[in-house]
């Protein structure tokens, strides 16, 4: 836990440094972009933790938790902060609603919670978030791919030949497979020229396209790596060969477009996963993708989905969790309305399926599948339902896509098995499990809000 916040307090003082330079024309730091508040209160909650001051430490926890309170590690901390101050209550309402999330925690590995183990309740929750971490669901593993394709990151599927294309980061090979045994070798940097690293695919079947988000990063590895920057390429869906790029023009700002989505009339959409904002293309039209929507407050752009009806855009924040914008010219945006009961942290993937998203989270405890409904008016979840968790093959699961009512998906991922250049850390890569799982097949497993209340009640 130290070391952690320690990893972070340089980064707290240089943001501060760096703010400090508006002198005394700088707003309140509750009116400042939620990077500069966030810095500044895991600077105080370290220097509080250094000097076992666990008052004030809960209450910079209380201020992260605010700013993010999807992220595990801030509610784990509360809890341990709540129970060295004695404010038991505090500690147990945020261990059942962790718990309630679906959160995987075995309690009797942290220290500095003797104040709570005196407590009945104390044994029932920690069982019980033990439990969330044992494997659940059925998926079955649908193909394997071999350390000599490394760093695998996109997926996508052709309805019409029923092929299944995975785009890799260190070679920048995109290959095909119809039934996940024999895999091809569809695009490379040596024939498809600008090809690099790759970081999405999406299937345009109905135009013969497949569209990649690609760019220059340090773990590419090719002879001659080509400029830097990021770009949409148009390939021809039967031979590969590229039809068009659209690179994203300079400003100075880092750029990679790390997702891609398109709508029915074939206009794509990309997030920059370097600076965050998201980029619209109309191939009829423009280039170079235009800039359509960026926010202050964006942190790390994952996952984007479109709705259907060609209205909505669901785009991930790993640390936020899902927004959504509308995907006309009129700027509107909300954050997806969910339960207390759903932890939209750390989420990579998404789907967008039969008026449900289908989100594949890794950032949490446990890594897990979710299928969420949406209301009518897609702004918002009305249940919530876990499609697998835990499994054995899990090890940073990733992205995927739809295969009818099936999520096929990476269940692995290399990155935090490679260094910045894309060299393996120790020995050989594991291979990467590609699985398959039907989302139609589960249940709504979502605690009603009066077990909820009747858990806290023992508390009082």
């Amino acid at each position: 836990m130290l070391n952690r916040f320690r990893s972070l307090t340089g980064l707290a003082a240089l943001m501060l440094a760096a703010s400090s330079l508006a002198g005394s024309d700088r707003p309140p730091l509750e009116e400042m972009p939620q990077q500069f508040q966030l810095a500044f209160w895991l600077n105080q909650a370290a220097l509080a933790y250094e000097e076992s001051d666990y008052g004030d430490w809960a209450r910079a926890t209380e201020k992260l938790h605010a700013l993010r309170p999807y992220n595990q590690d801030f509610m784990t901390h509360l809890v341990t902060a709540y129970s060295r101050t004695g404010e038991t209550s505090k500690a147990f309402n945020m261990m059942l609603m962790m718990q309630q999330q679906g959160l995987a925690q075995d309690w009797e590995e942290i220290d500095g919670l003797d104040e709570l183990r005196q407590h009945r309740l104390y044994n029932h929750l920690n069982d019980l978030m033990i439990e969330a971490g044992q494997p659940f669901g059925e998926a079955s593993v649908f193909a394997e791919l071999g350390p000599d394709h490394a760093m695998p990151e996109a997926m996508a599927h052709d309805h019409q030949s029923e092929r299944i294309f995975v785009g890799t980061v260190r070679d920048g090979l995109i290959l095909e497979t119809v039934d996940g045994k024999e895999w091809k070798e569809f695009a490379s940097p040596a024939s498809v020229d600008g090809l690099r690293a790759v970081f999405d695919l999406v299937v345009d079947s109905e135009r013969g396209r497949l569209w990649v988000a690609t760019g220059l990063v340090s773990h590419f590895q090719a002879d001659e790596p080509g400029p830097r920057g990021t770009a949409l390429l148009k390939l021809d869906l039967e031979s590969g060969e590229l039809l068009e790029s659209y690179p994203v023009e300079s400003d100075g700002q880092p750029r990679m477009l790390g997702s891609i989505a398109i709508n029915s009339e074939g206009m794509v959409f990309a997030a920059d996963s370097a600076t965050p904002m998201i980029y619209r293309l109309d191939p009829e039209q423009h280039s170079h993708p235009q800039p359509f929507f960026s926010h202050q407050n964006f942190a790390s752009l994952r996952g984007i989905a479109i709705s259907d009806d060609d209205q909505r855009l669901y785009v991930v924040d790993y640390e936020i969790g899902i927004l959504v914008l509308a995907a006309d010219d009129s700027q509107r945006a909300w954050k997806l309305a969910v339960p207390e009961t759903l932890n939209e942290g750390g989420i990579d993937g998404i789907e967008y399926w039969d008026d449900h998203l289908i989100v594949i989270q890794n950032g949490v405890t446990p890594e897990r599948v979710l299928k969420l409904e949406l209301g009518p008016d897609g702004l918002g979840v009305v249940s919530v339902a876990p499609v697998v968790a835990a499994l054995d093959e899990f090890d940073v699961p990733t992205f995927g896509t739809m295969v009818g009512n099936d999520l096929v998906f990476l269940a692995a991922s290399h990155w935090q098995k490679v260094d910045n250049r894309g060299r393996p850390r120790d020995g050989d890569l594991p291979p990467i499990p590609i699985m398959r799982a039907d989302v139609d097949a589960t249940d709504v497993r979502v605690v009603g809000q009066d077990v909820l209340d009747k858990m806290r009640d023992q508390t009082q």
